[in-house]
């Protein structure tokens, strides 16, 4: 089992060092390189780019819809992608629409590495490559907690995330509360739904405005297989971030 995961990992560099080889023997430079999430490798090829790796590489675009943006493989091929964002809380998330061929090309999964590279005459170059041992440490540091000051009693361990949550829920209880007892803001900001707690039956890309039980409006959103929701006063505000978004939303009873 070490054998075959050492030979693995062998394969994974040498790879890598191919793809990057091949960059280099046509003139482009790194500026970026994606772990894909599960997301990412859907069958919708929509891959979510950062806003500061977007707005300095990428063509200025001024409407949600976007642009048609032509790019290279490595090897000199061509695909032709969207380019397009949406707004969340007056800020934009950049999105690479109809990237599933150039995935499927290089054999991409999720934890594979999808690299962005730039020409001199300013062509996007996409290309992908396996994980290899170097991606291991660009992984952020464990949180450590810190030294203690005297007198302050002993320092208190972070806790996972599964376990932060069961407690809040247990000490909500004690007073007679229950998680769905505490709304969320009513501030129109997207926020990502965790998968275990929804029930959603959106279609990915699809969207929807229907009024919760205490009379605020949800906007939900399914963006590459993940939920979003924002809550709102007014039926007109849930609509209009949808629409802003660059999606038509339906109206639920």
């Amino acid at each position: 089992m070490a054998a075959a995961a050492a030979a693995a990992l062998v394969d994974n560099e040498f790879r890598a060092e191919q793809v990057f080889k091949q960059l280099e023997d046509i003139g482009a430079k790194v500026f970026f390189e994606k772990q894909l999430t599960s997301s990412d490798v859907s069958a919708s090829g929509r891959v979510v780019v950062p806003k500061a790796i977007a707005e300095q590489y990428f063509p200025r675009i001024d409407t949600p819809s976007g642009t048609e943006l032509s790019v290279e493989d490595a090897a000199g091929d061509t695909y032709t992608l969207r380019f397009r964002f949406w707004i969340n809380n007056q800020s934009r998330m950049y999105l690479l629409e109809g990237t599933a061929e150039l995935q499927h090309h290089y054999h991409l999964k999720m934890g594979d590495v999808l690299i962005f590279a730039q020409k001199e005459d300013s062509t996007i170059v996409l290309a992908g490559r396996p994980p290899t041992k170097a991606d291991a440490h660009k992984k952020p540091p464990v949180r450590r907690p810190s030294p203690t000051p005297a007198g302050r009693g002993a320092a208190r361990r972070d806790q996972p995330r599964g376990a932060k949550d069961r407690n809040k829920r247990r000490a909500l209880q004690r007073f007679g509360l229950s998680g769905d007892d505490v709304e969320p803001p009513v501030d129109g900001v997207f926020r990502a739904l965790p998968a275990e707690s929804s029930s959603s039956t959106l279609q990915e890309g699809a969207s929807s405005v229907a009024q919760a039980k205490d009379g605020r409006w949800v906007a939900a959103l399914n963006l590459g297989g993940e939920l979003y929701q924002a809550f709102f006063v007014q039926q007109d505000d849930a609509l209009e971030a949808l629409n802003a978004a660059g999606y038509a939303a339906q109206v639920s009873s």
